[in-house]
Order: C-alpha cells, then structure tokens, then sequence
C-alpha cells in the first residue's frame, strides 16, 4: 500500500500537470511531508482556462487534505527552480 506521501502527491499531480507543473515527494517521515513543486509555464492571462497554481494555494489545498487523512501531520511544499 503506498504511503500517505506517494498518495497526496499522486492526488495533487494529476491538478498542477495541466499547466505543465511537476510535483515530486521529496520526504516523509511520522509528522512531516515534503513535496518539490515546479510551477508549470502557462501565461498569465489563464488562456484556455489554464493558469499557474501559486505555492501558497497548492500548499493551502494539500494541508486540509492531509489533515483529513493524517492529523498531525505536516506539510511542506518548497518550489523547485
């Protein structure tokens, strides 16, 4: 059964993949999940409804499901250049 980690990164994938976004497992340990975040390229004007996900949205989305699956855990999204 894949972990907490490997599910919620699977999970959020799937959304920042329609910009062209990466979203990588970095670590997991008992009370913290760190995940790598490439912002994708879509332009600013959301053409074709496709726009950037900001870090602090992801990170925002990502903590109330984690707190959901797993209370107490943390989580950390660092942006990867």
């Amino acid at each position: 059964m894949a972990s907490t980690g490997t599910r919620l990164v699977a999970e959020f994938e799937r959304m920042v993949r329609r910009d062209g976004g990466e979203l990588v497992l970095l670590a997991e340990n008992a009370g913290t999940i760190r995940v790598g975040y490439r912002p994708g390229d879509a332009g600013p004007d959301c053409a074709d409804d496709v726009c950037i996900l900001p870090q602090h949205e992801l990170h925002q989305l990502m903590a109330e499901t984690l707190r959901r699956r797993s209370p107490g855990t943390e989580i950390v999204v660092e942006v990867l250049s």
